[in-house]
């Protein structure tokens, strides 16, 4: 791929990404729900992955169950994971992500319009207080997504999975569902800005995960289970 390619593909995420976002804020105020924005925001993640030319291939959709919220636990190993996620999924979610997206001028501007939960790492008071208005998404049947592993892999291994996502499950009182990202990394490997197009990239939503009977104290061994079984699906790709 040359370098004038892949400038012009940063090009068009950054007029997209402007397009997409400022239309989403125009007409926000009409859909006090965020899920005008979140509609939006399928499309910018459908239309970046169209310029980067990374076809997805969705598996196990009918894994999440049908009108029933419940926490969506994913590997996390590319920026390009958050286009992937939205632009695959054909559902209403509410993403938990780390508080410094929300600062990002036009996109954090959005994020927070959709309702989706800022994560402060550096304070536990504010994860805790962001991890109650999840649990309200939650019973106002939004399904939450969560990259449990906290940041981006660097070696393109799961790495451990936190505890806070499935802490979030069990006092909803909803299953978890692990999805396996495949061929993320190699598309966009930490640091770099250049897409490799025409990979194979493959999303693949596991079982749901039941936490009835789950106490807190239960959260480690959930997370653990809940990794297992995400692995299990990055490992029927072959990764």
């Amino acid at each position: 791929m040359t370098a004038a390619y892949s400038i012009l593909q940063i090009i068009s995420v950054l007029v997209f990404t402007l397009l997409f976002g400022l239309s989403a804020m125009l007409l926000s105020p009409f859909n006090p729900s965020g899920r005008l924005v979140h509609w939006f925001a399928r499309w910018w993640a459908r239309t970046l992955l169209w310029v980067g030319r990374v076809p997805v291939r969705l598996e196990g959709l009918d894994n999440i169950p049908e009108g029933q919220p419940c926490v969506l636990v994913s590997n996390h190993a590319s920026a390009a994971d958050i286009p992937i996620l939205f632009g695959s999924l054909p559902i209403q979610f509410r993403i938990i992500a780390k508080d410094s997206l929300f600062h990002i001028p036009v996109l954090g501007w959005c994020m927070r319009l959709a309702g989706y939960i800022s994560i402060n790492r550096t304070n536990p008071k504010k994860a805790m207080r962001s991890l109650k208005k999840a649990a309200r998404q939650i019973r106002e049947g939004f399904p939450a997504v969560v990259f449990p592993e906290g940041t981006r892999t660097r070696t393109g291994e799961l790495q451990p999975f936190k505890a806070g996502a499935f802490l979030l499950a069990i006092e909803s009182g909803v299953p978890v569902v692990p999805v396996g990202i495949c061929g993320s990394f190699d598309i966009l490997v930490r640091g770099s800005m250049r897409i490799r197009p025409d990979a194979q990239v493959a999303v693949r939503i596991g079982r749901p995960i039941a936490t009835d009977g789950y106490t807190t104290k239960d959260r480690r061994g959930l997370a653990e289970q809940a990794r297992e079984a995400v692995e299990e699906c990055l490992r029927q790709e072959g990764r």
